[in-house]
């Protein structure tokens, strides 16, 4: 884990608000959302759907799908999902975005969690 990736956007990542996450969800090929707070985080409220890859399982990410996946990364603020779209990207991916705010956004903006 590069603690340096935390503060570092990378210019391929996407930015989405709520609001853009339901759309794309949506789309064909429909994205994976990946929430990469700790599972006790994930726990307590996600995004319906989504699946818990906490930061630094990014090379299980790689395991379990294409590099070609579109992929949403989740975090608490927007801080771990950037760090983890660095790594994925070294790894090979190409579609990735994230929810700029994370759930923190997602849930002042009042939308729904599990």
């Amino acid at each position: 884990m590069n603690l340096f990736n935390l503060f570092r956007h990378p210019k391929p990542l996407e930015n989405l608000s709520p609001q853009d996450i339901l759309e794309k969800w949506n789309e064909s090929p429909k994205p994976v959302i990946l929430d990469v707070r700790t599972q006790m985080e994930y726990q307590s409220g996600h995004i319906e759907g989504a699946k818990s890859f906490p930061w630094g399982q990014e090379k299980e990410v790689a395991s379990q799908y294409s590099a070609d996946t579109p992929l949403i990364l989740i975090c608490k603020t927007g801080h771990r999902s950037q760090a983890a779209a660095n790594t994925l990207l070294k790894l090979g991916f190409k579609k990735l975005s994230h929810l700029e705010g994370g759930m923190d956004r997602w849930k002042k903006e009042g939308f729904p969690t599990e």
